[in-house]
């Protein structure tokens, strides 16, 4: 990437207490479970009476937006880019479920409507009164990586000033039953979460910075090694690799990393969930922002034959 991103503030909805703070995260134990977010209240954020006819993660998508922009005093965002995994998936079942039980006769379009992925992005600009760029990326695989990079190529072409960058994703019971089915995180604590971001040019009270971000199906430990070349830099630049392994097995997906690479993992505080990586970049923005020994982090994600990379400098670095 060309021109200079930095994350301006950062928050999270995950199963920890809501907007827990970097150090006082709690690791989760490692086996089979279902992880639901803890909430927080949404009266602070929402009336009540729109808040009835949400799905919870419309909810906690305006809620963690706006605390997020609470956090660096911005009232409303030149754009909003959402990433989402399977988006509103509670409408959806109620919509389909309706579908086969009235025969597809005088079905209320209401739950259809709301149960779009871009729903969250929409009802988040409503809320805040952005009319500004707007745009939602679904991909179960790495949909907040490529709303990052459409974000980090708004800001580059000087479009806009500023991006909240919101990833979300919600569990069901129908949808926990079909990813046990699957065999998708066999073993793993499944969750969910919704993730806020505010990018901007400025490093004044930034937490960091971000150099670049790759998503690649080719060769990681290649891939990896012509990342870091193509910003000047080798592993020997890098402090801490974070990858989306377990803490039990850091390494077990990125054999790649030298040994003598210290390896972090964040998914023991957050579970497994399609946007799991906005967990990891708010983990590591924070940890960035705490830490000054950390100069640069490379943030590693793998999901199926797929793998990311965001790198990550801490504005203490001279």
């Amino acid at each position: 990437m060309k021109g200079r991103v930095y994350i301006t503030s950062s928050a999270a909805i995950s199963a920890q207490e809501p907007f827990a703070e970097y150090k006082r995260l709690e690791a989760f134990p490692f086996r089979a479970e279902k992880l639901m977010c803890k909430d927080p209240d949404f009266r602070s954020f929402i009336d009540p009476m729109a808040a009835r006819r949400m799905s919870s993660i419309v909810k906690r998508g305006i809620a963690v937006s706006k605390h997020v922009l609470e956090g660096c005093g911005l009232a409303v965002p030149d754009a909003i880019i959402t990433g989402t995994g399977n988006g509103c998936v509670a409408d959806t079942e109620v919509f389909l479920s309706k579908m086969i039980s009235e025969g597809e006769q005088m079905l209320n379009p209401s739950k259809f409507i709301s149960s779009t992925p871009n729903t969250i992005g929409s009802q988040i600009a409503i809320a805040l009164g952005c009319k500004g760029f707007n745009s939602t990326h679904v991909n179960d695989r790495f949909a907040l990586e490529g709303a990052l990079l459409e974000a980090m190529l708004l800001l580059e072409k000087g479009a806009v000033g500023n991006v909240l960058l919101c990833a979300a994703d919600q569990m069901t019971d129908v949808l926990y039953n079909l990813v046990n089915r699957r065999w998708l995180w066999e073993g793993y604590p499944v969750s969910e979460g919704s993730m806020a971001f505010v990018l901007g040019r400025t490093s004044e009270d930034a937490l960091c910075e971000i150099e670049d971000v790759l998503m690649t199906r080719s060769n990681p430990s290649w891939e990896a090694d012509r990342f870091l070349s193509g910003k000047g830099l080798s592993w020997n630049d890098i402090d801490l690799a974070v990858t989306s392994d377990f803490s039990a097995c850091p390494r077990e997906h990125f054999a790649f990393i030298p040994e003598n690479k210290t390896v972090k993992t964040y998914k023991q505080y957050c579970g497994e969930f399609f946007t799991a990586s906005a967990f990891g970049l708010w983990y590591c923005s924070q940890m960035l922002k705490e830490d000054t020994a950390v100069r640069r982090i490379l943030l590693m994600g793998k999901n199926g034959g797929a793998y990311s990379f965001i790198l990550l400098k801490n504005l203490c670095t001279n």
